[in-house]
């Protein structure tokens, strides 16, 4: 069962996170929390890496919904 957020039922665009990796430029990365950075490659995919994992989308939209499924933390001073 996932769990639920408040941006399942609003705009996802309203969304602190989703609005900080739209931001992301080739080259960029984000740090989601202290063991995930989330970086933008040299060919425009975005990559989750982790301690335990390291997936790559080519889409803003499949990661996004790969973060919000996967319970990652999320550091509060970036939402």
């Amino acid at each position: 069962m996932n769990q639920s957020n408040i941006y399942d039922f609003l705009n996802v665009d309203q969304d602190p996170l989703y609005q900080n990796l739209q931001l992301l430029q080739v080259g960029e990365s984000y740090d989601l929390n202290d063991h995930t950075e989330i970086p933008c490659n040299a060919h425009g995919l975005y990559e989750v890496i982790a301690e335990e994992t390291e997936q790559a989308f080519s889409s803003l939209e499949d990661c996004y919904s790969y973060i919000s499924t996967s319970g990652f933390d999320i550091k509060t001073d970036h939402v």
